[in-house]
């Protein structure tokens, strides 16, 4: 191929390849209109499913110091036992249930209400606030809940009554991203006037810890960055511009992509476990004082469980239970999540240090190139139709890799391969497939279209005087269309009819015609099946090569193995001819040899063909037809033997012979048949016999060498070779050679 050709084929390549990792990135970048970020969203959904750990049939299974209290609807409405009113929660049930907590030794206490107002005229029934203070207090350990306002001066948290706030250890932010159907993301901080608040799962994991929450967010807002252990280095930035004077910057909330660690989860005993411990309100004083053990140092959230303003799709929203677990009836899909559950899921990912950990963007980068990059290098080299099956084989790869990075582990359904040393690991799939697609998409048309154009004038325009191979080879570099060559070695066989002259004089025009047609398709089918070029015929010869127009590293063994078919097939059609049309057996002789060539274009301007010439193609020429010396089939040369496996075939010395045009002797062997074919009757015999005969030959000792000879000829007659060297050995008997003779047979025939 001529530089400018592939400058211009790199130039086009690698402008579809930049081009479709770009337009991917911004598809992505464009998700919420192009559906890439709905798909990247399900997918990641599909790998929370699929962990391990979210596989657990339950709460029993897991490792946690979660604990969820759930104001449930048995709790609440129960006509004896119930709440007195609804709303707003009773103060009094509250501050029972946080004493309870209390007593039982729980570390840390969430209380997912917000209590923004006293109502007096609600208190003065049961005192409520005033227990719900004092019950705080002597905890000393309540997180409480608040909502992220809008003001015209930006975005605040609105505390609890002050009542509260005060008896309260830290106040935390319950808002979350934004979410159209399914909540993914939590809170780990939010924009507080100029300033940064917690989140509520912040806060509950801060207290529990031990931890300033001040202090955290103070850092934060000077480093930019909220540092928690084990939060990956590309989550939690704080926008710079929340805290300039003009309060700039997107968004009040400093987000991440939740980690959830299993199924929702339910107070209701007769439902599917979920992920945490869960227990029902009006059930928790009586737990807490006989199985303190269930809330002793552990951070118990409390939240309601059947209010419909409160619950959520989460990505388990729709997934069925594992297999051994089954509810009243029976293995039904899990439902909502309600919102305590989201914040403890977020603080559970805190507890673990154990996060979503988006790609880096110069890794999502790479991973963009990477995929355009192998459809459409596949495509410039290959063709659409494989570029099609390795753009499919790179999509799943992507997935498969997704799903592995984020299990921490390569596992086929069933059976882990290996550890990867780290989980949760959230490789895109959606842009990397956008990008696969647009790539071959772009390479196909590109070659289809552009390349295409070109190929198909260059057939239309050479076709009909050049062979299908060569059209091909030209039209994938046009810029090859010279008189010049090539030297590279070749493998070059020729095949000649012996008999076809005579039998030509029995039959008619017709019958010659449709004779030699069937012979010479049935032979070149087995040169093309072999990958053999085939150069041309002439009259009922055949001259093909290997290793070139398209190179073959085994073109020699393929020679040989082509020269051997050629004589079976040749056997399967005097077996018919003999029994439809009563007709004697043709013979073919076939002459291979190996050696350096020049091929290329060889004619005028007007007139050209690819063909080979050289001393390789003039020796092959020559060892045609002296199979009628040796009364063999197929001849040889060492040099073929030497770069083949000779070990597949059934192979038998002949001579040294000197051949005319060329100095040095060369060493021609037949070639009898493959190594795994069931040999003739007598034959193998006779092989064995001629092997020791011309060692004895060459022992010059010609009385014991004609006698193995002789005994070769007894078990098969027809043996041509022994017939020669019986010949030999009575005219050495007769007439000794000279002491310094070579064994160099003079060859002056072609």
């Amino acid at each position: 191929m001529s530089r400018a050709r592939k400058l211009r084929r790199l130039a086009a390549f690698l402008a579809i390849v930049l081009g479709a990792s770009s337009l991917a990135l911004v598809l992505d970048a464009m998700g919420e209109l192009t559906g890439l970020r709905a798909f990247e969203d399900l997918t990641l959904d599909l790998r929370q499913r699929t962990t391990a750990e979210s596989l657990l049939p339950g709460p029993s299974e897991r490792s946690t110091d979660v604990v969820l209290v759930l104001f449930d609807e048995h709790s609440v409405l129960d006509p004896d036992f119930g709440w007195p009113w609804l709303s707003p929660f009773p103060r009094s049930v509250l501050a029972d249930l946080v004493d309870a907590l209390s007593e039982a030794g729980a570390r840390t206490i969430g209380l997912d209400v917000y209590l923004d107002r006293l109502f007096p005229g609600l208190d003065t029934i049961d005192g409520g606030n005033d227990r719900l203070h004092a019950a705080m207090e002597r905890a000393g350990n309540v997180v409480l809940a608040a909502p992220l306002q809008r003001t015209d001066s930006g975005p605040t948290v609105a505390p609890p009554h002050p009542m509260f706030a005060t008896a309260a250890t830290d106040v935390g932010a319950a808002d979350l991203p934004a979410a159209f159907e399914t909540f993914r993301d939590g809170a780990l901080a939010v924009r507080s006037g100029n300033g940064l608040e917690p989140s509520f799962s912040l806060a509950l994991y801060a207290h529990a810890r031990g931890l300033d929450t001040d202090s955290l967010l103070a850092a934060a807002e000077r480093s930019g960055r909220l540092d928690l252990p084990g939060l990956p280095e590309n989550v939690g930035h704080v926008p710079s511009g929340w805290f300039r004077d003009d309060g700039a910057g997107a968004g009040s909330i400093v987000p991440f992509r939740v980690r959830y660690t299993g199924p929702p989860s339910s107070a209701d005993a007769e439902d599917p476990p979920g992920t945490f411990p869960t227990y029902a309100s009006g059930t928790l004083p009586v737990t807490a004082s006989f199985a303190p053990e269930m809330f002793r140092d552990k951070i118990v959230l409390l939240g309601t469980g059947f209010h419909d303003e409160d619950k959520f799709r989460t990505p388990f929203y729709g997934a069925s239970p594992p297999d051994d677990v089954e509810g009243p009836d029976g293995r039904e899909p899990y439902t909502w999540m309600f919102g305590v559950e989201l914040h403890a899921n977020a603080l559970q990912n805190m507890l673990d240090e154990r996060y979503v950990e988006p790609l880096g963007s110069t890794a999502s980068a790479l991973l963009l190139l990477l995929v355009a990059f192998v459809p459409a290098a596949v495509t410039f080299r290959s063709g659409a139709a494989w570029s099609g099956v390795v753009t499919a084989g790179v999509i799943l790869g992507v997935v498969a890799g997704a799903w592995w990075a984020w299990a921490g582990a390569v596992y086929v359904p069933g059976f882990e391969v290996t550890g990867l040393g780290t989980a949760f690991l959230w490789v895109p799939v959606a842009a990397p497939m956008a990008s696969g697609l647009l790539s071959y998409v772009g390479s196909v048309g590109y070659v289809a279209i552009v390349e295409g154009r070109e190929k198909r004038f260059i057939k239309n325009a050479f076709g009909k005087y050049l062979s299908p191979d060569v059209v091909a080879e030209i039209a994938d570099d046009p810029e090859s269309l010279s008189l010049g060559g090539q030297s590279r070695p070749l493998s070059l066989l020729f095949s000649d009819l012996s008999g076809f002259t005579s039998l030509s004089e029995q039959l008619s025009p017709e019958e010659l015609v449709a004779l030699l047609n069937e012979y010479l398709d049935d032979m070149t089918r087995v040169v093309l099946s072999e990958r053999g070029y085939l150069d041309k015929y002439i009259g009922d010869a055949i001259m093909a090569f290997w290793n070139a127009p398209r190179a073959l590293d085994d073109h020699p063994d393929r020679a040989l193995r082509a020269a051997v078919r050629m004589q079976r097939s040749l056997d399967r059609l005097n077996a018919r001819w003999s029994r439809d049309h009563d007709r004697p057996d043709l013979r073919a002789r076939i002459g291979v040899h190996t050696g350096p060539a020049v091929v290329g274009n060889v004619g005028g301007r007007d007139r050209f063909d690819y063909s080979a010439i050289g001393d390789a193609v003039n020796l092959a020429a020559r060892l045609e037809p002296a199979n009628d010396t040796y009364g063999t089939r197929i001849i040889t040369s060492r040099e073929t033997l030497d770069e083949a496996d000779a070990t597949r075939f059934r192979i038998r010395e002949l001579d040294l012979v000197a051949v005319k045009g060329r100095d040095q002797p060369v060493s021609i062997h037949e070639v009898v048949e493959l190594r795994e074919a069931e040999l003739p009757p007598g034959l193998a015999r006779a092989l064995e016999r001629y092997d020791q005969g011309l060692a004895a030959y060459r022992a010059r000792d010609w009385n014991r060498a004609k006698t193995h000879f002789v005994s070769a000829l007894d078990a098969r007659p027809e043996d041509g070779p022994s017939r020669l060297y019986v010949a030999r050995c009575d005219a050495h008997i007769t007439d000794p050679p000279a002491p310094d003779w070579d064994f160099v047979v003079q060859r002056s025939s072609k």
